[in-house]
């Protein structure tokens, strides 16, 4: 005789299989996303190695310009620039250009401040700059590259003139928002549209998809404009038409790690400009306010926000005078005018 009335259930989750995978992958989400709006970016800050000399900083450009002519890939129009008087000035510019694009986006502008008597030093970003503009390797960068390269340009500026001006474009005003937080050895910083968020994404949601957009393969690349592609007539002869969304995610991990930096310090520049653009829809103006509040609430000595109006409609890329829509006209003068009066006693 067999006894039934005793016998155990089954387990829940043996009786409900399909739900146990929903309620588990629900779980997991709800983990991950955590994970992504709470987790911290760190990046380090290395050490500082600055040029004790003109000679120390000329040797060391020079050192950089070889390097670029021996690989034999680097477009001469994108190797890195240094305009000099031939000895220290009272200021220098150093400019650091934008994401996929080369030295030469700066070199009219540099002219123009080596004119009013600047030393100028336009350094070439890491993977940039390169013959082959499609399957480029802007995928190989990460923050710390960027942060490495960043505290590099401002060590040689040290020695070629008294009170270095660091200002970038985009990435490279990432870049410079980076070194304003760090870098005390510098006089004034500008970071210019500085990609510190995703234009067209609320400025709250730039955190979780930067941890997402970072743990994406590293070539899977996106077109700037992915119509019309490789003839895309806004991207400059010398600029990528692609680019790794990787490694966007890393200039954005960078943003975040200034920013999270700032939560706890005042910035190290004495003196910083941040210009922004009320047209762009490739930043996060939001998030370049935030930045902005935190240098504010942390004691900066002086932080001046300008942001140009929305008429005349202005790109993203205010600086490249090449542009079938650039507005140099317009900008260059703005740029000068906020330096000038940043330097005024």
């Amino acid at each position: 005789m067999t006894a039934t009335g005793n016998a155990e259930p089954r387990p829940w989750v043996r009786r409900h299989p399909f739900w146990t995978i929903v309620i588990a992958l629900g779980i997991l989400l709800v983990l991950l996303w955590g994970w992504a709006w709470l987790a911290p970016f760190t990046v380090a800050m290395p050490p500082s190695q600055p040029a004790s000399s003109y000679e120390d900083a000329i040797a060391r450009i020079g050192a950089i310009q070889a390097a670029e002519k021996a690989r034999g890939d680097v477009r001469p129009e994108c190797e890195s620039i240094l305009m000099t008087h031939g000895g220290q000035t009272e200021r220098v510019m150093t400019f650091l250009h934008g994401f996929t694009s080369c030295p030469e986006q700066f070199r009219v502008l540099g002219q123009e401040y080596f004119d009013q008597g600047y030393n100028v030093y336009i350094p070439r970003t890491p993977h940039h700059g390169l013959m082959e503009r499609i399957d480029n390797e802007t995928y190989q960068l990460t923050a710390e590259e960027l942060a490495a390269f960043a505290g590099e340009s401002a060590d040689i500026s040290q020695g070629l003139g008294n009170k270095v001006t660091v200002a970038g474009l985009s990435g490279g005003g990432t870049m410079a928002a980076w070194l304003a937080q760090h870098r005390p050895d510098i006089e004034m910083d500008m970071p210019i549209a500085p990609f510190l968020g995703i234009g067209f994404i609320p400025a709250a949601l730039n955190r979780p998809v930067t941890h997402f957009l970072v743990l994406l393969p590293p070539k899977f690349y996106l077109w700037w404009d992915p119509i019309r592609k490789a003839d895309n007539p806004f991207t400059s002869p010398y600029s990528y038409p692609r680019y790794s969304l990787r490694s966007l995610g890393e200039i954005l991990k960078l943003g975040f790690a200034t920013s999270a930096a700032a939560k706890g310090a005042a910035p190290a520049v004495p003196a910083i400009i941040m210009v922004s653009n009320a047209s762009d829809k490739s930043v996060n103006n939001r998030n370049i306010d935030q930045l902005v509040d935190l240098w504010v609430a942390d004691g900066a000595r002086q932080v001046t926000a300008y942001r140009f109006p929305k008429d005349p409609v202005l790109p993203h890329d205010l600086i490249t005078p090449d542009r079938l829509d650039n507005r140099v006209d317009v900008v260059y003068p703005v740029l000068h005018g906020l330096t000038q009066e940043a330097h005024a006693p």
